[in-house]
């Protein structure tokens, strides 16, 4: 009886290691993983502890690939929501290939809603999980301008990590974009996968093997605008019509005549020829031709005092016959004068 207890004890020990001995068989994956679809954290049922109670099996459509519910599925048989997060990193060592081990913070560059690798090129995946996704698409990297500065001035130092991430327990229901961090920190894995099988699977990569630096960072040629067309040049000036006769005689100004100026009292007196020479007349001719007195022609009330007097029953009976005597004492005057002249003329001709 005491030789086999050993042999039992034994047997016990070899059944509880066996377990956890096959399950880091299958391991070799970052964040802590054992195999794909299994993260860090996750709770498996010890042997010799009561199963748990089955739960009820959920709907076919929320079941993701699985048959009941809580079952984990296998991601070559996942159907639900996909999600894969680009995460873009400076390598420590900048001589040792990029790898989870040689990585500094992590900060995420691209999240898809799909299964995708940055390059279709499989030696390009470095520190990759063994199994890998049936038709992963192809997304390549693109980097924003502060992430592509820093990746153009030191070309060797940088990494990329990828991970592909879904919800891998049937009826689970989980947001599997949520799922994909933003940054993650290394060596613990801070920021990463708490939440078991959701993480499928990931690979690292060269930036410089997945990218065309040498045209990824060549200088933006920005294109000369061409010069400007030169106008062409304008039409000649239509010739002006040659002015007919009439219309150069309507078209000239009219010069308005200079008055003529009148001639100053010193040029009239030498235009005008000399008077002729009058004989001096003797005494008695002089006495004889001396003209009258000139009577002044009465004022309009002298003319009236003295029509007045001459008579005034007349003139207050009509003014026609005071202007009749007025008339005749001008025309005597006129009269006078006249003979006076003759008489002149005629000693000067005799």
């Amino acid at each position: 009886m005491n030789r086999r207890l050993p042999l039992v004890i034994l047997s016990v020990a070899a059944l509880v290691a066996l377990p956890s001995t096959a399950a880091s068989a299958t391991g070799g994956g970052h964040h802590g993983s054992g195999k794909p679809g299994y993260s860090t954290g996750y709770d498996k049922p010890k042997p010799g502890k009561p199963k748990p109670a089955p739960q009820p099996t959920a709907a076919p459509g929320d079941l993701c690939g699985g048959t009941r519910a809580d079952q984990v599925i296998p991601w070559d048989a996942y159907t639900c929501d996909q999600a894969t997060g680009y995460f873009l990193y400076k390598k420590l060592d900048v001589r040792k290939p990029a790898g989870y081990w040689n990585s500094g913070r992590q900060h995420r560059v691209a999240l898809h809603d799909v299964w995708a690798w940055p390059t279709a090129d499989a030696s390009a995946r470095i520190e990759a999980s063994k199994a890998q996704p049936r038709n992963p698409q192809i997304i390549p990297l693109e980097l924003d301008a502060t992430d592509a500065a820093a990746v153009c001035a030191e070309r060797e130092l940088y990494g990329l990590q990828v991970d592909l991430v879904g919800d891998g327990e049937a009826g689970r229901g989980l947001d599997v974009a949520s799922l994909v961090p933003t940054v993650i920190t290394p060596p613990h894995n801070q920021g990463g996968f708490p939440v078991p099988n959701t993480l499928a699977f990931y690979a690292h990569f060269e930036v410089r093997d997945i990218v065309d630096l040498d045209v990824f960072c060549a200088p933006v040629v920005v294109p000369t605008p061409s010069a400007s067309p030169t106008p062409p040049p304008p039409p000649p000036p239509a010739p002006a019509p040659s002015p007919s006769p009439t219309s150069d005689v309507d078209d000239e100004p009219t010069v308005a005549p200079s008055p003529t100026p009148e001639p100053s009292p010193s040029e009239t007196s030498e235009v005008l020829p000399a008077p002729a020479e009058t004989p001096e007349p003797t005494p008695t001719a002089t006495s004889a031709v001396t003209p009258a007195p000139t009577t002044p022609a009465p004022t309009p009330t002298e003319r009236a005092e003295v029509l007045s007097a001459v008579d005034d029953d007349t003139l207050a009976a009509t003014g026609t016959q005071a202007a009749v005597g007025l008339l005749a004492a001008i025309a005597a005057i006129a009269g006078g004068g006249a003979l006076v002249l003759a008489r002149r003329r005629h000693r000067m001709n005799g």
